[in-house]
């Protein structure tokens, strides 16, 4: 039962950072960042999504990690 109970946190967090990526990548929230400045040389929007990526991914990693 515990296990059981573990792998719905898991599931719960997983789906938490999946619904934050989603949010964070939504055209309002993009058209924010669609500029034509840049950031040490790349367009702030790609920079802005690069990041997104690297976070979600992070957070995947960490949850994951941590349910072992």
């Amino acid at each position: 039962m515990a296990e059981s109970r573990d792998n719905g946190r898991l599931a719960g967090r997983l789906a938490a950072v999946a619904a934050l990526g989603f949010v964070l990548v939504i055209p309002p929230l993009l058209a924010q960042f669609d500029q034509t400045d840049r950031f040490f040389g790349v367009p702030v929007l790609w920079a802005y999504l690069y990041l997104v990526w690297a976070i979600v991914i992070g957070l995947v990693a960490v949850i994951v990690a941590r349910s072992r």
